[in-house]
């Protein structure tokens, strides 16, 4: 019994044209005598003359698919239009959160650094436009 696997990696080279002439000979000489062999040749070249006639076979689409591509190039926006802004934060916020990951809480849950970081933000707002509101109240003058 000999070792074929040594001869099976050579027949995708020899359907190639790969191998040179001592290479081609000692293939046919151990195919002639490895009946395993001989059908692996068999079924890797009717199996590359199959996929080489599908591949030159022209397949209609299916039904609706030029629709379904014009759809989603009406959607796209013409190049150098500028993009809406709530798609401009939403991928900013989806590239935080693949930058900055989860930290984690009580309990073994996580959560989203960017919704900690929205959270923060929306608290500083806040506490900015009560200052600002406190600075413009009037002041009471006393009597003079």
């Amino acid at each position: 019994m000999t070792d074929c696997s040594r001869y099976r990696d050579h027949i995708n080279r020899y359907l190639d044209g790969e191998l040179g002439y001592l290479e081609v000979a000692e293939l046919q000489r151990h195919l002639d005598f490895c009946p395993d062999c001989a059908v692996e040749l068999a079924q890797t070249g009717a199996l590359r003359s199959a996929l080489a006639a599908w591949g030159r076979r022209e397949v209609p689409p299916p039904p609706g698919f030029s629709v379904a591509v014009m759809a989603a190039v009406a959607l796209e926006p013409a190049p150098g239009t500028p993009r809406p802004l709530g798609r401009v934060v939403a991928d900013a916020l989806d590239r935080l959160d693949r930058v900055l990951g989860r930290l984690p809480l009580p309990g073994g849950r996580t959560v989203p650094v960017k919704n900690v970081l929205g959270a923060a933000l929306a608290a500083a707002a806040v506490i900015f436009q009560l200052q600002r509101r406190h600075e413009r109240r009037p002041r009471e003058v006393g009597p003079l």
